[in-house]
């Protein structure tokens, strides 16, 4: 088999996007005190995560071959047999997603609206309080992810993580997809950069607030003395 393009240049944005906000987003928020102010960016990477999500729903409906969720192969069955094989035997090669992976991208894509809510307060007090065993829930699909892809690596002699760098694995030539999207992949990168730089424009570290941009709801980071409610609508 010889190297085949199997990732656009969209989706390799988004995940290392996804990736940095999530893992700057966990690591404050389990090293900073919640009462610092340095913990307020806990938040504000976590709203970045859920945008790029956004985005991400939109390339897994509309997206490349790969990226489409119709090609995530989470079939209880087949997920069964390519855990079983992995350590039993070499697990079966897969152009795209193999079935640990497509779990993962499902559970973390799940995970991370259900952390937004329940930190945000907008699930209510009750579902606040899940926040943190949705956040070590989080963490630990991550980690599960990151040792199925080091395990994947010494068992196939192949670093499955740079195809997230090149786009290209192991494959046949009929599995590759067509082009590289580098004109979305441009388009993606302007609009979320700007969204992104915007939003963090926005924070006001002395009110503890951020804007989300085009929305005109700001949101409240931490705790909110006034007891008005974690969010608000601008009236200006």
């Amino acid at each position: 088999m010889t190297k085949i393009l199997v990732w656009d240049i969209p989706a390799r944005l988004f995940h290392w996007g996804f990736a940095a906000s999530l893992t700057a987003a966990i690591g404050i928020g389990f090293l900073v005190d919640d009462e610092q102010p340095l913990f307020q960016l806990h938040m504000i990477f976590g709203i970045v995560a859920l945008f790029l999500l956004f985005v991400r729903v939109v390339m897994g409906v509309a997206g490349s071959r790969y990226s489409r969720f119709s090609s995530f192969p989470v079939r209880p069955r087949e997920v069964a047999g390519y855990l079983i094989s992995a350590v039993v035997s070499k697990t079966k090669l897969y152009a795209g997603n193999n079935p640990g992976s497509a779990v993962a991208a499902v559970l973390m894509f799940l995970l991370v609206p259900a952390s937004f809510i329940s930190g945000s307060g907008y699930g209510g007090e009750a579902f606040e309080e899940l926040h943190e065993t949705f956040a070590w829930a989080l963490l630990a699909v991550i980690v599960l992810h990151l040792a199925g892809l080091a395990w994947h690596t010494i068992r196939h002699r192949e670093n499955i993580s740079l195809a997230m760098v090149t786009g290209k694995k192991s494959g046949k030539a009929e599995d590759a997809i067509s082009s590289g999207h580098a004109v979305w992949g441009l388009v993606i990168a302007i609009v979320a950069g700007t969204w992104i730089a915007v939003l963090f424009a926005s924070h006001d570290a002395n009110k503890a607030t951020v804007k989300l941009p085009g929305t005109g709801v700001t949101l409240q980071l931490g705790e909110n003395e006034s007891g008005e409610g974690k969010q608000g609508r601008d009236d200006d």
